[in-house]
């Protein structure tokens, strides 16, 4: 675990409050199964991704972002929860304002707890459009990184 030095810190809060997120206070960075996961005041809030910060499960949880919403039926959760992207068959709903390569999160039809965020591989309007990928799965529940901070201990 390292400590972001306050100027780090300081660029990563300026990013988010560009989306409305307002993050403040100490920032660690730690590796966990090859993610690369910040804690912000030792919370789980945070993830880097391919040089981006996107907020983890915990993170969307925590802070219920209006936007970057995506909701998908039943038949697609098991599917998610073991890692695979998101497709267009199978969501029932997708922020028009999501454009190709910005964060979303997923929920599951009738709940609003996010199962997992990722990256937009087509603009809202498309997801439900055909077939074929609408969304990378970069980190859901129950994955190494949800089960290292909330998972069963012992």
């Amino acid at each position: 675990m390292r400590r972001l030095r306050k100027k780090e810190a300081k660029a990563i809060a300026a990013e988010l409050k560009k989306l409305g997120i307002v993050v403040s206070g100490d920032m660690d960075r730690v590796k966990i199964n090859g993610k690369t996961v910040i804690l912000v005041n030792g919370e789980p809030l945070l993830l880097e991704y391919e040089g981006k910060i996107y907020l983890t499960v915990y993170g969307a949880l925590k802070f219920k972002p209006e936007r970057w919403k995506v909701t998908v039926d039943e038949g697609a959760l098991p599917y998610i929860m073991n890692g695979a992207d998101v497709m267009k068959p199978g969501i029932v709903h997708a922020d028009e304002g999501i454009k190709t390569g910005d964060f979303v999160y997923v929920t599951v039809e009738g709940k609003e707890s996010p199962i997992a965020v990722g990256i937009a591989l087509v603009d809202g309007k498309e997801m439900k459009e055909g077939k074929g990928k609408a969304v990378k799965n970069i980190h859901h529940l129950k994955d190494k990184v949800w089960n290292h901070f909330f998972g069963k201990k012992g």
